[in-house]
């Protein structure tokens, strides 16, 4: 009995934790302002490369501000670091959530889906969303630069989840183009 319990209540925190997250990053109206054609043919934007995500939540920048002796400095550098990363968890947030959107829209009108590679999408995309919770959480308790490593791993995910949809788009308008007068 206590494990349904307690399987209940870490159920009902992510979903509360997810639901704040997303809705505080709809309300800010920090929406990606990217062009839908660059989701559906490239998701190579640096945005979510691993190195920009290091780059963010990377140690470097606070030691260097640290070796300054400047307390003032070092907190403004704080407030500014922790404004930009959960910027980019917002972002990488709102972007899966569209491309993820995207990707159903894209399956409803597949042929031959394979149920085993939309499950793992599915829950790529639960884990990824799940860490961009954590991320927002942490960010603002900690300071970004202990989590150089998760928010590397969560534009990892992204970026795979980007790269499943961009697959799939392609690989439905290849089907349309071979049977154009199919039903």
């Amino acid at each position: 009995m206590i494990g349904v319990s307690l399987f209940l209540a870490v159920a009902v925190l992510l979903f509360l934790l997810l639901f704040f997250v997303g809705r505080g990053a709809e309300s800010t109206g920090e929406l990606i302002s990217r062009p839908d054609d660059q989701i559906r043919h490239g998701y190579q934007d640096t945005l979510y490369s691993p190195e920009l995500a290091r780059r963010i939540f990377s140690p470097e920048d606070r030691k260097f501000i640290s070796s300054t002796g400047s307390p003032q400095l070092l907190r403004i550098y704080g407030e500014e670091r922790r404004g930009v990363a959960l910027h980019w968890v917002r972002q990488t947030s709102n972007e899966i959530r569209t491309v993820m959107r995207e990707h159903a829209l894209t399956a409803r009108q597949s042929e031959n889906l394979e149920v085993t590679g939309e499950a793992k999408l599915f829950f790529q995309y639960i884990e990824l969303r799940s860490i961009c919770g954590l991320l927002a959480i942490f960010v603002r308790l900690l300071s970004p630069h202990v989590l150089c490593d998760l928010a590397a791993y969560a534009s990892k995910l992204s970026y795979q989840i980007g790269r499943a949809q961009q697959d799939l788009a392609n690989a439905a308008q290849l089907a349309t183009f071979r049977s154009p007068g199919a039903p």
